[in-house]
């Protein structure tokens, strides 16, 4: 029998709280694992408490939704430093930024490309090279090439 790893758990979990997500255009997950491999916060993408869970446009960067990971870190429940963050998608360059100001993650594993149109028209950094820029380790684990 072969068990999985805990980065397959912390992806598998960050999908499960995807599935949460009312967005029509792309539902998103997010899982904090701390050092010891213990979930300390999980969010998805939605409305912020008590708003229609719809989406505002389906223009990029326009759902009116409040992103899976920053609502992983608003419900963490901090044990040390050295966490691992897993999501779906590579986070947008907001997130990454929140990301680096939590201090608190080390990794960041995630499963498909984001590209923020706008960023990389503009030859802006993506998410993805912001939070290695901060030092953070980062890796896209599936769907093709990781963002440099």
């Amino acid at each position: 029998m072969t068990r999985p790893t805990f980065d397959d758990l912390g992806l598998a979990t960050a999908r499960l709280w995807a599935t949460r997500s009312a967005d029509s255009k792309v539902q998103v997950g997010a899982c904090i694992l701390d050092r010891h491999h213990r979930v300390v916060g999980v969010g998805y993408n939605g409305r912020a408490a008590g708003e229609p869970n719809e989406r505002e446009s389906l223009v990029q960067g326009g759902s009116g939704f409040i992103h899976a990971e920053v609502n992983a870190l608003l419900a963490a429940n901090w044990n040390g430093e050295g966490h691992t963050l897993y999501v779906t998608h590579e986070p947008c360059a907001a997130c990454a930024r929140l990301i680096v100001n939590s201090r608190r993650i080390g990794r960041v594993l995630y499963e498909a490309n984001y590209r923020e149109t706008v960023r990389v028209d503009a030859g802006l950094p993506s998410g993805a090279a912001i939070l290695r820029g901060a030092g953070i380790e980062v890796q896209c684990v599936t769907g093709g090439a990781d963002d440099t």
